[in-house]
């Protein structure tokens, strides 16, 4: 499969985060696979609206240079990849809190005509775990990493919940996965929204946190 995504421009030979040679058929060289790895103590802020919430690691390293590969390089695969490095400690939370729904942020029109694809959603695939999609996206905001603090808060207000989940949150325990916590702002922003629906409780699960 390496092979074939290297033919197809979807890979490299050296490992996306350090140039060196890589593992085998995976993305990363030998040192960088083993950073992939839960990373605590880790500080936690509160989020409004979030009953609990657990981050993989920070972003920064391979971690970093994966989640930019997917999002910026338009490679579904290394976000199925990192999908499967994050397998256990996902299904680790999924089975403490026992979420009724699992689901992600979307992408803005824009962004997903150019990519093609959800990142989290793919991560979602990769560690096999089962998701409905509650939200949708209007407007064509660029990418939130290139968004000041304002005009994050207004580029959040643009995800709404898909009309056929209105009347089917009450008393739902829900967890939402996303790729990077920065500012929080996106997933209070969610979970504000799925707890004014009637949802129960709400969780959240990052790839990565911002350094």
């Amino acid at each position: 499969m390496r092979k074939l995504l290297r033919l197809l421009g979807l890979a490299k030979g050296n490992c996306l985060n350090c140039e060196k040679p890589t593992v085998g058929e995976e993305f990363l060289c030998e040192d960088c696979l083993k950073e992939l790895k839960p990373q605590h103590p880790m500080e936690y802020t509160h989020i409004p609206y979030v009953f609990s919430y657990r981050v993989f690691g920070r972003y920064e390293g391979a971690i970093k240079s994966l989640i930019l590969n997917a999002k910026f390089e338009n490679n579904p695969y290394t976000a199925r990849f990192l999908g499967k490095v994050v397998k256990d400690y996902l299904w680790q939370y999924i089975n403490e809190i026992q979420p009724d729904i699992i689901t992600f942020p979307e992408l803005n029109i824009r962004r997903f005509w150019l990519r093609g694809f959800n990142q989290v959603e793919e991560i979602l695939k990769g560690a096999e775990v089962p998701y409905q999609r509650i939200f949708e996206r209007k407007g064509f905001d660029p990418p939130m990493v290139k968004l000041k603090s304002q005009e994050r808060l207004k580029a959040v207000q643009s995800h709404q919940v898909r009309r056929q989940w209105l009347y089917a949150l009450e008393d739902k325990k829900i967890l939402v996965v996303d790729d990077v916590l920065t500012t929080g702002q996106t997933i209070s922003h969610l979970c504000q929204m799925l707890l004014s629906l009637g949802a129960k409780e709400t969780h959240a699960l990052f790839i990565a946190r911002s350094v």
